[in-house]
């Protein structure tokens, strides 16, 4: 049986990571009940990306960017990782629509919780 289109999103949204030059350090984290799909370094930065995926139609799937649970991951993981030397941390979303078999739609939300603070 081949894999399911979760899995194949997941490994396609990974693989652009790195095209664009950024480090996956960690895939699907979980601390307790929380959980992100990739952490990475960019440069200086520590990225937390949580993706969404949808397939068929013409509309993105749903984002739903959730600061409460970013923090609560990125201070567990920070107080367990052996990341040093960082400048800052981002919370990323990476959308996939898949439109068929072997196409779709990628978007690419860079610090998404950036709301002047």
């Amino acid at each position: 049986m081949g894999k399911s289109i979760d899995e194949r999103s997941h490994e396609a949204i990974g693989a652009y990571l790195k095209h664009r030059g950024i480090e996956v350090l960690e895939e699907n984290w979980a601390h307790g009940s929380d959980s992100i799909d990739f952490i990475a370094m960019d440069d200086e930065e520590l990225v937390f990306v949580d993706t969404a995926t949808k397939c068929g139609g013409y509309d993105m799937p749903k984002e739903e960017p959730d600061r409460e649970r970013f923090e609560r991951i990125a201070a567990a993981y920070l107080a367990e990782s052996e990341v040093e030397g960082l400048t800052s941390i981002r919370y990323d979303i990476v959308s996939l629509l898949v439109t068929n078999s072997d196409k779709a739609l990628l978007r690419h939300h860079k610090n998404v919780l950036n709301d002047g603070r």
